[in-house]
C-alpha cells in the first residue's frame, strides 16, 4: 500500500489524501484495477520517448520528426512534454525539442541537467529556434541562456510572444493563445 501511494504522490497534483483514494478505489474495484493494468501495459507497448526530440512515438512514430511535412529547420524548444503536446494541436509547422525542465539554481537544475546539449547537436547556420519557454522566472532564464549559447550559431532566435500572460504556464493555455504566441514571436537581439 505505501509503496503504491508513495508511486502516485510523484504525479503532479497527486498529494497523500488523493493517492490513498486512488489506492483504495484500485483495491476495492476488480474492473478499475484490470482497466488501470490493461491500459498501462498498451501504454508501454504502443509508447515511448522520441530519441531526436524529446517528445513521444506512438508506435515508433514521432509527431514531430517524422512527419515529412514539417519544416525541418525551425524548432520549437519548449520545457516539458506537455509544452510540446500543445505546440502539436496549435498549427506550428516545424520540429520540437523538450528540455525536460527549466534551469533553477535553487532545485540545483542546471544546464547540463536539461537536454540542452542534445539541442545544441540539431543546430546548423540554417536552423531558427522558437523559445516557446514558460514565461516563468525559470522559464527566462533558461531562454537567456540558450540565447546567449546559440546566438552567432543559428539563422534566428525567436521567443515565443507576450500574448501569453507573464507567470502563464503553456500547458494551461488554449489553443488560439498559443497559435497567437507563436504567429506574434519576436526576435531576440544579437550581440
Amino acid at each position: 500500500m505505501d509503496e503504491l501511494i508513495e508511486i502516485l504522490k510523484q504525479f503532479d497534483g497527486v498529494g497523500n489524501k488523493a493517492a490513498k483514494k486512488i489506492f483504495f478505489q484500485i483495491m476495492t474495484s476488480k474492473s478499475k484495477k484490470d482497466k488501470l493494468i490493461e491500459t498501462i501495459n498498451k501504454i508501454s507497448e504502443s509508447y515511448s520517448i522520441c530519441e531526436r526530440c524529446n517528445f513521444y512515438k506512438f508506435q515508433n512514430k514521432c509527431s514531430f520528426c517524422d512527419d515529412e511535412l514539417r519544416d525541418k529547420n525551425f524548432i520549437c524548444v519548449v520545457s516539458f512534454i506537455t509544452d510540446a503536446q500543445k505546440i502539436l494541436e496549435s498549427n506550428f509547422k516545424g520540429l520540437i525539442h523538450v528540455l525536460n525542465g527549466e534551469i533553477n539554481l535553487n532545485k540545483n537544475i542546471q544546464p547540463e541537467n536539461l537536454k540542452i546539449k542534445e539541442l545544441f547537436a540539431r543546430i546548423n547556420k540554417e536552423v531558427e529556434i522558437l523559445l516557446a519557454l514558460n514565461l516563468t522566472f525559470e522559464g527566462e532564464v533558461t531562454a537567456n541562456y540558450i540565447a546567449n549559447q546559440l546566438k552567432n550559431n543559428i539563422k534566428g532566435i525567436t521567443r515565443i510572444a507576450r500574448g501569453i500572460p507573464l507567470g502563464g504556464v503553456l500547458d494551461y493555455m488554449d489553443s488560439k493563445t498559443l497559435e497567437d504566441a507563436i504567429n506574434n514571436r519576436k526576435n531576440i537581439e544579437k550581440g
